[in-house]
């Protein structure tokens, strides 16, 4: 709040201190802002069970040391906005060829392979067309919500752009992707997503393929392309994945 240093000697009786629980004592503490470009971006805090364990002298050097820390943990955040899509909070499309490649290493390293799932909202032009962008936004942040609450810590959301979505999932088989993205597709199509405009009822088309030893990240996320177009050919609402493409579509 004041982008200054504070030395709080006695808990019991300084008026700084809020008492909420914090699960240990609190007898006194020492917290300095950290600042990057005129902006507190963090607190770097130090306490004590006992009262009058720290000093300024204290004070000071835990200063000196956020003013070390900052640079790094300014860089580390610049670093991740580079890569990481603002809206969503999924990691954006410059992000997919190094890991997509990371994958890889670590397949043929170890071998237990990867599955790529395309994910792409159905008819999502109508819902920019009837409520607007900003609706749109929080439809799109409100899939993302969702996909994260189904996933492991380990898989990695991407947007690719616009609607389209990638999730990456290491270690993963086909009937395991497979059941994920119905999970996936499920979660998305069983409730509104609710925005300032009202609920706003969306579904996802999903295309699944899983990574082959002769192949690099490219191929794998084609053929999960293919699949997601197929799904969106054969319906929408629904996941298709590689092992369905040797199906002709229904008129084709």
């Amino acid at each position: 709040d004041t982008g200054k240093a504070a030395l709080v000697l006695d808990t019991a009786t300084d008026e700084r201190f809020n008492h909420a629980s914090v699960g240990y004592d609190v007898g006194s503490l020492v917290a300095v802002p950290l600042v990057a470009s005129g902006q507190v971006v963090g607190v770097l805090s130090a306490s004590a069970g006992e009262a009058r364990c720290f000093s300024e002298l204290h004070r000071d050097l835990a200063q000196l040391l956020a003013n070390c820390t900052v640079p790094a943990i300014e860089s580390a955040r610049l670093a991740h906005l580079a890569i990481t899509d603002d809206l969503t909070r999924a990691y954006n499309v410059r992000y997919l060829g190094n890991r997509l490649s990371e994958a890889v290493s670590r397949a043929r390293r170890y071998g237990d392979g990867f599955a790529l799932l395309m994910m792409d909202l159905d008819h999502f032009k109508r819902v920019n067309d009837r409520h607007g962008h900003p609706v749109g936004d929080e439809v799109l942040r409100g899939f993302a919500d969702r996909v994260r609450a189904e996933v492991r810590v380990p898989d990695v959301l991407i947007r690719r752009g616009g609607e389209e979505f990638l999730l990456l999932m290491p270690s993963t088989s086909m009937p395991e992707a497979s059941a994920v993205a119905e999970r996936i597709r499920a979660a998305v199509s069983a409730e509104p997503i609710p925005t300032a405009a009202g609920d706003v009822t969306i579904t996802v088309s999903i295309g699944v393929a899983t990574w082959q030893a002769d192949e690099d990240g490219g191929a794998t996320e084609s053929r999960a392309d293919t699949a997601l177009y197929r799904a969106k050919e054969t319906g929408r609402d629904r996941v298709v994945s590689e092992r369905d493409l040797d199906e002709r579509p229904p008129g084709s």
